[in-house]
């Protein structure tokens, strides 16, 4: 589990001052880099740097309360589903102040890509592999 913080911008709200529904999801991309980094799997320098890409499969969100611009932001992000071929994360919105609200949650299923193409990661890149074996094992 990690936990990314940020702030609701305004470019970020509808002509309401309420949060888009679709920057959630960039929420999510943002925390799963964080945690990747954290995890010593960094995204920009280690995966991507051997032609491996987390394709989105599927992403879901649920939403339960409405967000304004300059409310204080905790995503927290976590590993919960993988195989060689497969890595499921989720999340939770928070309001991060004393409530501690669960705005919304959701979840993205990614498929390892490597030069185009689905791929093993246990069978190309064992040791990646190895590395997303212990953080799952860590939150299980």
């Amino acid at each position: 589990m990690l936990i990314w913080r940020t702030q609701v911008r305004w470019a970020e709200c509808d002509v309401a001052a309420i949060i888009y529904h679709a920057h959630v999801f960039d929420w999510f991309s943002e925390s799963r880099i964080q945690w990747l980094m954290a995890h010593d799997l960094d995204y920009y320098k280690i995966l991507r740097s051997r032609g491996i890409e987390l394709l989105v499969r599927h992403a879901e969100a649920q939403f339960f309360h409405a967000m304004h611009p300059g409310d204080l932001v905790a995503v927290d992000v976590e590993l919960t589903g993988l195989s060689s071929t497969r890595a499921q994360f989720t999340y939770r919105v928070l309001r991060d102040d004393i409530t501690q609200q669960e705005t919304s949650r959701g979840m993205t299923e990614h498929i390892f890509v490597q030069q185009g193409h689905a791929s093993r990661i246990d069978r190309r890149n064992p040791d990646l592999f190895a590395r997303f074996q212990a953080a799952y094992s860590q939150s299980h």
